[in-house]
């Protein structure tokens, strides 16, 4: 279920829906210890592989875990996780559905069923589970916060935010809850979304996903100096094409035309196959009137993301560059020649 908006597309509830951490009544399994007592030994295959970032592996191990145990609520947990990760919401579902069927008061797979409702359009029925679990776990954290984004999805602003506040109050150390408010502070126009990304990100340690997505909201808050330090930090501990590209965004805001233009070329150079890295690229050598190499950068684009959604202004914009390089090819052809 990720989640980015329409220039790099990050992060909200991809993010937010997959990070949920396991229920605290049931520990991870050790990657290297045996598996607990009334859990099959697929269990921690499935952690492994989850950790590693192997979601099919995960997945098929987390079901062969709950048919082995088939009322093993930490499988179904698990095996909900893995599904949401493959951006196979039905099947998270179900899993989350089978958990409550073992532990009615599972206030994590609620939340997860009540923000998976929410991405399927399903709002008013994702307000009608939060607020059931809340009627059995009112100090739930998650149960709040899967509360506050269905209210919010629906409009009703106040209400969702202190939901989102009373969240926070109970989970003050989650870095989730902090940049889940902060993203919506963002989406509202509402000033204040700083001070929630500054918790956050003193509660992510070596979470490169949430960096990038915190770095993301700063720049969407106008806060540019600390975007351009958030993804410092990022890119010193995995270089790749998306954390220059909105580094590059973060300089512009800063108007570093050089810093964001050498930002973008190493984005491209870093992942060639990122497609925003290439859009912004051409954007700048527009600027600088280099047209075809813009329209080169803008046709890469569309080559790797025909769909994306920036596909309709790379096509208006790499006619245009293309008309530009005509005309000063013209220009030129045109010229008196000098002896």
């Amino acid at each position: 279920m990720s989640t980015r908006t329409a220039l790099l597309a990050p992060v909200l509830f991809a993010v937010a829906a997959c990070a949920a951490s396991r229920p605290a009544a049931q520990p991870a399994t050790s990657a290297t210890s045996a598996p607990e007592p009334g859990h099959a030994p697929e269990l921690a295959v499935g952690v492994r592989a989850l950790d590693a970032g192997d979601y099919e592996g995960a997945r098929a191990s987390f079901e062969a875990a709950a048919k082995a145990v088939p009322r093993d609520a930490m499988a179904l947990w698990d095996l909900g996780q893995a599904c949401e990760k493959l951006g196979d919401g039905a099947a998270a579902l179900a899993a989350y559905r089978a958990e409550l069927e073992v532990e009615p008061d599972a206030d994590q797979a609620t939340a997860e069923i009540a923000d998976l409702y929410v991405v399927d359009g399903r709002v008013d029925d994702a307000l009608a589970i939060a607020t059931r679990g809340l009627a059995r776990r009112p100090g739930s954290a998650a149960l709040h916060a899967a509360l506050g984004h269905a209210l919010a999805t629906r409009g009703d602003r106040d209400a969702a935010m202190k939901q989102f506040e009373q969240s926070i109050q109970i989970e003050p150390t989650s870095a989730m809850r902090h940049f889940t408010f902060a993203v919506w502070l963002n989406k509202w126009h509402v000033r204040g979304a700083a001070f929630y990304l500054d918790r956050a990100l003193a509660l992510v340690h070596d979470d490169y996903p949430m960096t990038v997505s915190i770095g993301h909201e700063y720049r969407l808050a106008g806060v540019f100096d600390s975007c351009v330090s958030t993804f410092d930090a990022a890119i010193k501990s995995k270089d790749r094409g998306e954390p220059r590209t909105e580094r590059a965004l973060c300089k512009l805001g800063l108007r570093d035309e050089a810093g964001a233009f050498a930002d973008l070329k190493g984005a491209v150079a870093a992942e060639p196959t990122y497609p925003q890295a290439h859009f912004f690229l051409a954007g700048r050598l527009a600027v600088a009137k280099r047209y075809r190499e813009a329209a080169a950068e803008y046709q890469a684009y569309l080559q790797l993301a025909p769909d994306g959604s920036l596909a309709d202004q790379a096509t208006r914009r790499l006619r245009a560059a293309q008309d530009a390089a005509a005309s000063e090819r013209d220009a030129v052809a045109a010229r008196p020649r000098t002896k």
